[in-house]
């Protein structure tokens, strides 16, 4: 993870090397695809959050049962990690590219980017290792400049509810370790 940045127009966002790829759809998604899109993207999102939470420290009385919970999770995350590695080799995922994703939309730079106005199929692979790409519909709203620059926008359709609330939670918790990372390495005298 990088830089992440706060603006009063674009709210949170987080900036991150990761892989990301997109088709043009012909038509615009009926709600029923859009529903059953951001029912799958709230089962990953959720599912990234389990990953990337802490657990928290062991009470003193359990510290036997917590010390062995805290082993078996370590054993559980390397062979999570080892078959998302074997998977992963074996897809055909995108090369990384540096990609900003706020709460309302998705931007990055590539030799091959989307028309303005498209409506456009994009995967994202979020989680590092995770061979499961967070997908959504989005509508390009990059400008003319931008798209002739290599750079695109895309605001998401139908991304509501609970999965939009459960990326604004993973958005919050990229840039709050960004700022807890940022005062360890310039602690205050």
């Amino acid at each position: 993870m990088s830089a992440e940045s706060e603006t009063p127009k674009a709210g949170l966002n987080f900036t991150d090397n990761i892989s990301i790829d997109w088709r043009p759809v012909a038509d615009y998604p009926d709600d029923a695809r859009l529903a059953l899109v951001n029912e799958s993207n709230e089962a990953f999102l959720r599912a990234v959050s389990a990953i990337g939470a802490f657990a928290p420290e062991p009470a003193e009385d359990g510290v036997g049962i917590s010390q062995e919970i805290a082993r078996l999770d370590l054993k559980i995350n390397l062979l999570l990690d080892l078959v998302s590695q074997l998977i992963y080799k074996q897809l055909d995922i995108p090369e990384r590219s540096l990609v900003t994703i706020s709460s309302g939309e998705i931007s990055w730079s590539s030799p091959r980017v989307p028309e303005p106005g498209a409506v456009v199929f994009v995967q994202v692979y979020i989680q590092h290792g995770t061979p499961k790409p967070l997908c959504f519909y989005g509508k390009v709203i990059s400008t003319g400049q931008e798209y002739e620059a290599g750079c695109a926008r895309v605001s998401f359709l139908g991304l509501a509810g609970s999965a939009q609330s459960w990326l604004d939670k993973l958005i919050f918790r990229h840039h709050r370790r960004a700022v807890a990372f940022g005062k360890s390495k310039n602690p205050v005298a």
